[in-house]
């Protein structure tokens, strides 16, 4: 239903179209009901429209917009109709395409994201959308050309940050990431923006939250690689503070500690890590090299047993440089 409201928003602030002041004046009486929440009545006035109006488009935009939560059929039927009448008309491109990625239809949204931006609805929401599509189907380079369209529409939208940061770091391009992640996590840590965050709705996303707690891990791995341990664990609590069943979150959170010498710490981090993802081998390896750090090489070994079973030769060395490794990260902070 999150999603439902947002979208219907972005439908009413659309100018209508000219189509004679009885249509007007019934689509604003539709706008009235939707806005005070009375779906059910707006549907019923857009029936009553469409039966004596059908060559209408931008009504069964809106009746598309409004069966999206609880008629998936209907909403497409709808909103095809709307193209059929009016096959410029962006904006109805644009709700199709979210309707495709609820479907799991990634590559029809973003064709139909492609034919609402050559319809010429360039709006920020519609780049932003497109931007992420892209970065999932492995297009960085053309996620971070619509991100950056996006924020010179509106700079003013902290989703598109969150995004834009993430897409920055996976191209190593650390400097901008950090900027982005800062502009999003300062917005955040600014009342009543953690309010606002926890409904904060758009297409192809769920709420906010989530992609605030990413990118504290995101921010605390630049921290990271810049040495810095603190801030970097800093930002890893905030990450699983927000979501707590991030397993990378505590995995990198216990690399830090190790650095910091808080090996009882670490080790308590890669326990959950191992809780959230129990077959996963590198946390085994990760956890019995705590171990050995802790001189509990007996029940390190246990955990190092566990993944030697696959392939010895090749786990055993794995497991050499991980305990290497470790150690020079335990000690990296008595050098400093």
């Amino acid at each position: 239903m999150k999603l439902l409201v947002f979208l219907i928003a972005i439908v009413l602030i659309l100018p209508v179209a000219s189509q004679g002041q009885q249509v007007d004046s019934e689509l604003d009486q539709v706008g009235a009901e939707v806005a005070a929440g009375d779906f059910d009545k707006a549907i019923a006035a857009l029936n009553e429209i469409i039966k004596k109006h059908p060559d209408q488009a931008r009504a069964y935009l809106l009746r598309s917009n409004l069966r999206m939560g609880t008629d998936i059929a209907g909403a497409f039927a709808d909103i095809n109709k709307a193209i059929q009448l009016k096959p410029a008309m962006g904006e109805a491109y644009y709700q199709r395409a979210t309707l495709r990625y609820v479907s799991n239809d990634v590559a029809g949204a973003l064709k139909d994201l492609d034919q609402s931006i050559a319809s010429d609805f360039k709006t920020s929401v519609v780049y932003s959308f497109r931007g992420q599509l892209r970065y999932q189907q492995g297009d960085t380079k053309g996620a971070l050309g619509d991100l950056d369209e996006s924020i010179k529409i509106n700079a003013n939208d902290p989703r598109v940050y969150a995004s834009r940061g993430a897409v920055l770091l996976s191209l190593n391009e650390f400097e901008r990431a950090y900027t982005d992640l800062n502009y999003l996590l300062n917005w955040y840590e600014t009342e009543p923006n953690k309010r606002l965050a926890a409904t904060y709705p758009a297409p192809g996303d769920k709420e906010l939250v989530p992609a605030i707690a990413s990118s504290y891990l995101n921010r605390g791995v630049i921290n990271s690689s810049r040495g810095n341990s603190d801030a970097a664990i800093n930002d890893f609590t905030k990450s699983i503070r927000l979501d707590a069943k991030n397993g990378k979150a505590y995995s990198l959170r216990a690399n830090e500690l190790v650095a910091t010498g808080d090996l009882e710490a670490a080790l308590a981090d890669v326990s959950r890590a191992i809780q959230l993802d129990p077959l996963n081998p590198t946390l085994r390896v990760e956890h019995g090299g705590i171990l050995t750090l802790l001189g509990n090489t007996e029940d390190a070994q246990l955990d190092f047993d566990m993944v030697l079973k696959a392939d010895p030769a090749v786990w055993q060395k794995r497991i050499d440089e991980r305990i290497e490794a470790l150690r020079k990260l335990a000690g990296s902070r008595q050098e400093q």
